[in-house]
């Protein structure tokens, strides 16, 4: 028996999907001429109907609408809008906002429940506040931007080490470069570089790891940002200034302070204009990349606005170079960033400890082995003895 369903329905499936129709043929195990029958008719059988739901990451139910559906971002929207600007947001990028709407409300719950305090700094500055005062508070508030750089030799390891910063302060941060655990699923940086969920209990940092990695730092600072103004929503910084945002343009501006104080830069600099020379020893001294440099020197008037904008290019080309060649590196050690360390620790320990169902934290992990869920465990501990109460 066959169902009957809109044929716009069946090629906005495939096409969202980023699907050939020959490719859709072989992924569902039938030949070409079945598929172009199916999306001219709308006639299928109602066994194709599931897997065609499943090849196609569709929704079951969304097949049998009466017209493609228009999905909307279930957060506000900072991002600059041109003529290059998705008007419809991708598949990735929903995926990637509801399982983190999902982690951060069961989180917020367990939170709660266990009689913790809503966090002082979510909401606690407005785009009002002086941008050195802010900045100033979440440096120490978090221990993070010049106060680290004395702490740690690479600024790869600033950024773990903000992360890790950040997350003790009780801000949940996600880093994956891909959707739904499968790497085929690309995020799109010229789609968004990160988004931030304000929450008093809960709140959470997602930044696309598809991103250079001498990007992410200033997108995590950002971000931060955001939740210290309260403001919840999705960025995509371009080279790390705003076009015509209010919000965004502040947020850039208190990264930037955060990550290099414009006095410290100002005091530090010994080079000439536009002395890349310079940007690779402050890089050194104050262990940031050499992105955050070159921005705090066009802010100081070190670099001009064209040469910062060429610069800009170069780094960012030669970073994913470097990741190219590099690799993504072992699942289970990207893992923590993609979940939240954070999270994965309370999770787990909640599951361990038998008040959780196992399945249910691997479901929220993206985990479908118990061997790959003792795996990932196991790289978390840290010599700490499970479960932890």
């Amino acid at each position: 028996m066959n169902a009957t369903l809109n044929p716009n329905v069946l090629q906005w499936a495939r096409k969202k999907a980023g699907l050939s129709e020959e490719t859709l043929a072989e992924k569902i195990g039938v030949k070409l001429g079945l598929v172009k029958e199916w999306e001219t008719t709308g006639s299928i059988p109602f066994g194709m109907v599931e897997k065609l739901a499943e090849k196609t990451r569709t929704a079951f139910g969304f097949l049998f609408l009466q017209e493609p559906p228009h999905p909307s971002l279930p957060i506000a929207d900072f991002r600059r809008i041109d003529d290059n600007h998705p008007s419809v947001p991708s598949d990735e990028l929903l995926d990637v906002i509801y399982a983190a709407q999902l982690k951060q409300n069961w989180f917020r719950e367990f939170q709660i429940s266990n009689g913790a305090n809503p966090i002082a700094f979510v909401g606690k500055s407005s785009i009002k506040t002086p941008t050195k005062e802010i900045a100033a508070d979440i440096r120490a508030t978090l221990n993070i931007g010049s106060a680290l750089s004395a702490m740690v030799t690479t600024w790869e390891e600033a950024w773990s080490t903000t992360i890790e910063a950040t997350e003790e302060a009780g801000i949940l941060v996600l880093c994956a470069g891909y959707a739904g655990g499968f790497t085929q699923r690309t995020l799109s940086v010229d789609e968004f570089r990160g988004f931030a969920m304000s929450d008093k209990y809960a709140p959470l940092i997602f930044v696309n790891g598809a991103d250079a990695p001498a990007a992410r730092l200033f997108t995590l600072a950002h971000e931060i940002a955001h939740i210290w103004i309260g403001e919840t929503g999705i960025s995509n910084l371009e080279r790390t200034y705003a076009a015509g945002n209010t919000i965004e343009t502040y947020c850039n501006s208190v990264a930037a302070e955060v990550l290099l104080p414009l006095d410290e830069l100002r005091s530090a600099w010994r080079g000439k204009t536009n002395d890349i020379g310079e940007v690779d020893r402050l890089s050194h001294k104050y262990k940031v990349s050499r992105l955050v440099v070159a921005r705090r020197a066009h802010d100081a008037g070190f670099f001009t606005k064209e040469k910062y904008g060429d610069y800009y290019q170069l780094l960012i080309a030669q970073a994913k170079a470097k990741k190219a060649e590099t690799g993504g590196g072992k699942w289970y050690i990207n893992e923590k960033y993609q979940n939240s360390r954070r999270f994965s620790l309370t999770i787990i320990q909640e599951a361990l400890a038998g008040r959780t169902r196992q399945r249910d934290a691997m479901q929220f992990l993206g985990i479908k082995k118990d061997a790959t869920f003792r795996k990932y465990t196991q790289s978390l501990q840290g010599g700490i003895e499970w479960p932890i109460y």
